[in-house]
């Protein structure tokens, strides 16, 4: 899950730098509005400025879970047992493939936007800043899990999240304040518009969570079901929008540019193996980190898999910096650790008694939504009883 997870992020920004002709433009024009603000304008040979092509090509990787659930569930009939709770749900009988699927249409929109806005900002910023700033879904999940879910945070909460927005101002500042230095120099306006869409896809990442928590809790699924469904509403969805993101211009200066060019995209990928390759890495680690996420949600405990998202983003800074995608600065690591103390108080990793009450009501219902990845939290509806319970008292690893 761990090497997955960072070769999700690295992958992506490896296919976003990667350099490639397309298709030809008056005046070699940038065909996005990402390649126009990343300076594509006047060159042949363009980066891969294509986020919504690429959230396309992520749903594949989602898809392909549903072909691991299908495989697992041919080989529970086979071996003439009993369907494993844990990859078949029961409600009336024997779940069928396609029961209730129809549900997870809307998270698969909500999953498209949040995605497809995450890489626009990745494509502007840096891979270890869009890694961190992406701890902002704590804030949004608590907001929506408040107003929403009609939960009640304790003063811990509130205190832990005043932590991760200190983190994410923390981060953001120093990448808008050595954007314009080095080998690896960005457009200052370009950084801090980057920061702000990762920042605000994490809105649409929270509510995504909310949907899934409400349709799991009435429904119930599988995990690789779930996933794999949101994969193929995903992908038909969005491989239809395309066509009028192509017609949707944004002013860019002197010109205008679409949001997005699927066809320049397939031509870039066409004339590139270093592309083709790096988007494969990218379907590849999306399945597989779906797949492995089920299993240590089950094994491990809370604090190992904060460890291991951690590590991940520690993994993610490393690689890109040896890669020389960019420079390491010493005040992202402050940034870091309120991102990380934050999100360890909020969970409940990090306690101080002395400070803060965690007792709880006679009821109550621990707040532990915050933090949770599409599979961990459709696994604690899987209807393993033993895990189920462990699980609704352990907070969940965030994603990719």
């Amino acid at each position: 899950m761990f090497i997955s997870g960072t070769l999700n992020t690295i992958a992506a920004a490896w296919a976003q730098r990667t350099t490639a002709v397309g298709k030809e433009t008056t005046d070699n024009l940038s065909t996005t509005i990402w390649g126009s603000l990343e300076g594509d304008d006047g060159k042949s040979v363009r980066a891969f400025n294509h986020p919504f092509f690429q959230a396309c090509v992520m749903f594949i990787g989602e898809a392909l879970c549903l072909v691991a659930f299908c495989v697992k569930r041919e080989m529970s009939k086979r071996n003439e047992e009993r369907p494993s709770a844990a990859l078949l749900s029961k409600s009336k009988g024997e779940e069928g493939i396609f029961t209730n699927s129809i549900y997870f249409s809307l998270p698969a929109m909500l999953d498209m936007c949040g995605t497809g806005v995450m890489n626009a900002g990745l494509c502007l910023t840096y891979a270890s800043v869009f890694q961190m700033l992406r701890s902002a879904v704590v804030v949004f999940t608590a907001i929506f899990s408040v107003f929403l879910l009609k939960r009640r945070l304790k003063l811990f909460h509130w205190v832990a999240i005043f932590f991760v927005c200190l983190g994410v101002f923390v981060v953001g500042y120093v990448s808008i304040e050595y954007s314009g230095s080095g080998d690896d120099a960005k457009p200052t306006s370009s950084v801090m518009l980057g920061n702000f869409l990762v920042i605000i896809a994490q809105a649409m990442v929270a509510f995504q969570m909310v949907v899934e928590e409400k349709i799991i809790g009435r429904y119930g699924a599988p995990a690789l079901k779930a996933v794999g469904f949101e994969g193929i509403f995903g992908f038909v969805i969005l491989g239809i929008l395309l066509v009028p993101l192509y017609y949707i211009h944004i002013s860019g200066g002197a010109h205008d540019y679409p949001i997005e060019d699927a066809v320049d995209a397939l031509i870039q990928v066409g004339n590139s193996s270093e592309l083709k390759v790096s988007l494969a890495c990218y379907v590849c680690s999306i399945a597989f980190f779906n797949f492995f996420g089920i299993s240590v949600t089950k094994a491990m405990s809370a604090s190992h898999r904060m460890v291991l998202d951690s590590l991940r983003t520690v993994a993610v800074l490393t690689c890109s910096v040896a890669l020389g995608w960019e420079q390491f600065h010493a005040e992202q690591l402050a940034g870091f650790f309120f991102l990380l103390l934050g999100t360890g108080m909020y969970n409940e990793i990090v306690t101080f008694p002395a400070l803060f009450d965690y007792t709880q009501e006679e009821g109550e219902e621990r707040e532990s939504f915050v933090m949770a990845h599409r599979v961990d939290s459709m696994t604690s509806k899987d209807g393993d009883d033993t895990n189920s319970k462990k699980l609704m008292n352990e907070p969940l690893l965030a994603n990719v």
